[in-house]
């Protein structure tokens, strides 16, 4: 999961407008399009400012079709060249830290205790997956694998590599309201078939361009997996998303939780 909100430019409010436009995480995935991510306003806790709604292409992003939001989401973290570290916490006993770096041309996960790097290929706007275990070499992840959790939490390789910002079918289902912003929902059509979602919501904040949350489907029809941002705070002159909650669900309407995992940036 990628967490770049918006990067802060001495010279002007509109993140958009100073992007050192480099080609990097897959060009977009983290991001397809989300440059920067407003995340949603929690008491104590910062929020970027409200900026002008992005552009991307000479069109604002109320002008875009829903492939084009896509794309400007995974744009905007192809713009970063850092390193952060962070955890994935399950209740109050469970937590595994990681390394998440963020490139121009990828994105990679790095756990120890066993070893394991998750690596995204984001080079020429594709997909590419890979992982190294126990320093041995990096090889794709096959399909087969894409809907496994990782490391025992509720995040599986698909929602570390946000696959489904790469697939083709989006469609607007219509104008939401999201803990007061107006955003964008958006229904991505899984086209092959791989991993545990046959579909993806996707709830884009109108401001900012970033993604707010996200509801995976199963082949029914099903909610099965919720994320959803909740705080963020500012890293240097980068607004990144520091916590995001990742929910396990069942039922015919997903209202029960069967699991939680929080995932925090540290620095």
């Amino acid at each position: 999961m990628y967490f770049v909100l918006a990067r802060l430019s001495r010279e002007t409010s509109n993140p958009f407008l100073t992007m050192n436009f480099r080609s990097y995480f897959l060009r977009l995935l983290l991001c397809s399009a989300f440059a920067p991510i407003l995340l949603a306003q929690e008491e104590g806790k910062e929020v970027p400012p409200s900026n002008d709604p992005p552009a991307f292409a000479g069109k604002s992003i109320e002008e875009m079709t829903a492939d084009e939001v896509l794309k400007l989401v995974r744009f905007s973290y192809t713009l970063y060249n850092r390193d952060f570290t962070g955890a994935l916490r399950m209740g109050i006993t469970k937590k595994v830290p990681f390394l998440m770096s963020l490139k121009p041309d990828s994105i990679r996960f790095v756990f120890n205790d066993p070893a394991q790097v998750i690596y995204l290929d984001t080079q020429n706007q594709k997909f590419g997956l890979y992982e190294g275990i126990g320093g041995g070499e990096m090889k794709p992840v096959p399909p087969a694998k894409y809907g496994e959790k990782v490391r025992g939490t509720d995040i599986t390789y698909d929602d570390l590599s946000m696959r489904f910002l790469y697939w083709p079918s989006a469609r607007i289902v219509r104008q939401d309201k999201l803990k007061g912003r107006d955003c964008i929902l958006l229904s991505i059509r899984n086209p092959d078939g791989a991993g545990s979602y046959s579909s993806v919501d996707v709830w884009i904040d109108k401001m900012s361009g970033g993604m707010m949350k996200m509801i995976g489907n199963d082949k029914g029809g099903r909610p099965i997996r919720r994320f959803e941002v909740l705080s963020g705070k500012k890293f240097d002159d980068i607004w990144m998303v520091d916590e995001m909650r990742i929910e396990t669900l069942t039922g015919l309407s997903g209202g029960t939780i069967v699991s939680s995992t929080r995932m925090t940036l540290d620095k």
